[in-house]
Parts: structure tokens; sequence; C-alpha cells
């Protein structure tokens, strides 16, 4: 029996398999896209993103590989990668279709960069021109969707694997456990909760604090367990945690996330409470999935009223599963990706 039609990808990440979004978004629909009749590639940067003498030699060498490619393919995948202005329409030549997919605000430099108002708008034109010489965009969320000088926009949110990501494969404590994952780069948003981390360990002298991170936070007044992270133990790291805490500051950058820890956390039924920012607050429903929190009272009381009433923790934890599954599982996220791909090459 003839299976579908095959077709040719080439999928461009911008970090290799050990950078979330490319995990999530690249590598984990590679599957789902094979059974569809895609043949896939995927082309990992040759700096592996860390820093080194010969890094610029690399980059060049990624740039040549993406504008010259071997082969012409029926669609090319870029994720997060942009391309100097003089250079980016001359991506077009590399397959017949091109998509472009983003989950952050590349728009912006990150804010880890300090940059003139000059080096800004030289950002912001790259990815101008980056996105216009694409035939579509894919963003993480409505923000970011707003942002892109592009006629055609999709949106598709950045999945979690729900049969690998199920409340059965946790170890609960049943204790009073907070936790947050993430990099480093973000680690000020946590950072900030310093005071109310003091008033809610004076009200539950056994609160802790779970982070998970490339390195420690600076906090003073909980007690911290700190977690490296490792992508082989990545499900473990939320063994024990009661409540998801992601905490974002109000800025253009922050308001492109995609809400993906509490997406993590909702999947293992860990109720969670995070700042109304962006898309946070689709994912993290105020009273139904968990609860927003703006200030030092709110996100006291949010956490306090989770910690005294473990039946609507529970409760709370059980409705994010239900909405994980239905919105970001990533059985219904590579269906949608499929549909879309398909729209574009015209089958």
């Amino acid at each position: 029996m003839n299976g579908p039609p095959r077709r040719s990808m080439v999928l461009r990440a911008v970090g290799d398999e050990t950078s979330a979004s490319t995990r999530h978004r690249v590598l984990a629909h590679r599957a789902a896209l094979e059974v569809a009749g895609w043949d896939t590639e995927v082309r990992f940067p040759r700096c592996g993103g860390r820093p080194g003498p010969f890094r610029g030699m690399l980059r060049l060498a990624d740039l040549v590989d993406d504008l010259i490619t071997p082969k012409r393919v029926d669609l090319l995948f870029v994720h997060r990668k942009t391309f100097p202005v003089a250079l980016a329409d001359r991506i077009r030549r590399a397959a017949s279709r091109l998509v472009f997919d983003m989950d952050d605000a590349i728009d912006l430099p990150p804010p880890s960069r300090e940059m003139s108002e000059r080096e800004n708008r030289r950002y912001r034109r790259r990815f101008e021109a980056t996105v216009n010489a694409f035939d579509l965009v894919l963003c993480g969320n409505p923000e970011l969707a707003a942002r892109v000088p592009h006629d055609r926009v999709e949106l598709l949110p950045t999945p979690v694997d729900t049969v690998r990501f199920t409340p059965s494969r946790l170890r609960r404590r049943g204790g009073t456990t907070l936790g947050w994952v993430g990099h480093s780069d973000n680690l000020a948003y946590l950072e900030s909760l310093e005071q109310p981390f003091r008033e809610l360990t004076r009200r539950h002298p056994d609160l802790r604090l779970v982070v998970v991170a490339d390195r420690p936070p600076t906090l003073q007044g909980v007690e911290v367990e700190f977690r490296r992270w490792s992508l082989g133990q990545e499900l473990a790291s939320f063994d024990g945690i009661d409540i998801g805490l992601m905490p974002l500051e109000d800025t253009p950058w922050a308001r492109g996330k995609c809400a993906f820890k509490a997406i993590q956390f909702l999947s293992l039924a860990i109720p969670t409470v995070a700042s109304p920012v962006g898309m946070n607050g689709d994912v993290v429903r105020d009273g139904e999935t968990g609860f927003l929190a703006s200030d030092t009272r709110q996100w006291v009381e949010a956490v306090d009223r989770l910690l005294a009433d473990p039946a609507l923790a529970r409760r709370l934890g059980e409705a994010g599963r239900r909405l994980v599954e239905r919105d970001y599982s990533l059985e219904v996220v590579s269906r949608r990706l499929i549909e879309i791909l398909e729209g574009v090459v015209g089958v």
C-alpha cells in the first residue's frame, strides 16, 4: 500500500539539542513529520551556541550552508536564526518554500545585551529583512505575531510531550515546596520575589524553593535547593515540586515569552502562580489552573492559598493538565504544524 508522497525538508535550528526551543519546537516534531511524508534533515550550528576563538568562522560557514544548499529541497524551516540584511533575500534560493519559526522577541536584543539606539534599529532591520524573505512566519504567541511585519503569520505554541511529561512519573512529597525552572538569564525574575519569599517563610517555616538552572540564584530568607539542569534529568527536575512559579517583569521582551515553563508545570498537574504578562495569562488562568500575581501581596496570598488548601491545589493542577492535553500537547501541536506546512507547499 502506498503511503503519502515524500517531500524533503531542512530544519535549521539556532541551537543544538541542549537548547529548549530547539528540542521542543524542532526536534520534537520530527517523528510526526516523517509519518506525514516529510524526509527531514536537521542542521545544528557548528559552534553549538558556545563562545570560542573560531566562533565567527563557524557562523560564517553556517551562513554559506544556508545560502548555498547542496540540493534544493521542498521546504526550509528556520528556527530563530536571522540573516544579514544584504543576504536575507538570497535565502529564497535554498528551497521551494520557506517557513520561519520564532518563540521569543528576536526582533529585540536580549536584555543582557546593552545596545545603542542605532544598534537596536540595525537589530530590527535584520529581523524584518529575514522574515520578509520567508513565505510564512510561525509565532509562539499572539504578542509575537503582532510584531511581525508579514502578511502570512500563524500561531503555533511550544508543545510538551504529554506522554513523557505525565503526573504519574513525578515523585510527590506533599509538602510546602515551590519550584522554578529556567536559564540563569532569567533568574532576576525569580530574585525579584525575595520579599514575598520572606513573608511566606515566616508563615510556613518549612517552606523551601527548588531552583533548577545552570547556576544558583542570589536569594535571602528562603531555603533553596539548587538542582543543576541537565538534559538527562529534565523530567526529574520537577520531582517534589508542589507549586510552580513563573514570575516575569512586564517588558516588551518578557511579553514575548511563550509561558513554556508554566505549560510544563501544568502538564505535570502542578498548580502555578505567574505574573500576568504576555502568554502567562492564557496558560495560568486565574482561579482555574493557578493564580496570577502582580505585587508582593498578591504573590503571598496566591502561594499561601495553595499551601493552605491541598484540595484546591490538586483541583487547579488537574485542570491545568487537561488544558495542556487539549491545547499544548505534542500530538495536537504537531498535527497543526503539519496542516500549516502542507498549506505552504500546496498539498
